[in-house]
């Protein structure tokens, strides 16, 4: 049987975590991922951002890729129809399903309106990721949830001492504690 072939579409917001999870998932289900940047060229052209960002994306994933052993089919394709332009690579590619990436309520990687098209009327199967609420992004939150587990760790252990101290203090002779003042 031969390996499936996920389509990973691309037009705008490099996001590290929905590359990773898509890479994750198409390494764990032995899939081929195509990952294509669609370089949106309106009447005017392609603006360079997009064409910088579109670079940053393959390369991004074939970094990814290279991490994690999954094979890579990367393409860079100018369009003025995104949705007919995933349908064709889909069939040209034979692909048998498109990753779409959610960050909750909003679509990574792809523009809301067409991400809404695909969900209505899919060339192929649909593999959906919904990425999990993150507050921080970046080497910073590694860092900041050990230090929390850190703190987390060192409260405890105070907490324990404490309890040991409010032992002592129940273990002394009541009379301290009850004694009433004497009249004169």
């Amino acid at each position: 049987m031969e390996a499936p072939r996920w389509l990973l579409p691309f037009m705008f917001g490099v996001d590290m975590r929905a590359i990773d999870y898509a890479v994750s998932l198409s390494g764990s289900a032995g899939a081929t991922l195509v990952p294509v940047s669609l370089v949106s060229t309106p009447t005017k052209g392609a603006r360079l951002e997009h064409i910088q960002q579109s670079k940053d994306f393959l390369e991004a994933v074939q970094h990814k890729a290279a991490r994690y052993r999954v094979p890579v089919e990367r393409y860079e394709v100018f369009t003025q129809n995104v949705l007919q332009s995933i349908r064709t690579l889909v069939s040209e590619m034979h692909c048998d399903g498109i990753i779409l990436v959610t960050g909750g309520e909003h679509p990574c990687l792809m523009q809301h309106e067409e991400v809404k098209r695909l969900l209505i009327a899919p060339p192929v199967s649909l593999v959906l990721i919904r990425l999990p609420a993150q507050t921080r992004s970046g080497p910073q939150s590694h860092l900041v949830s050990r230090f929390f587990s850190w703190l987390r760790r060192l409260r405890e252990q105070q907490g324990i001492t404490r309890q040991a101290e409010d032992r002592q203090v129940i273990e002394e002779p009541l009379w301290i504690r009850t004694e009433q003042p004497h009249a004169r």
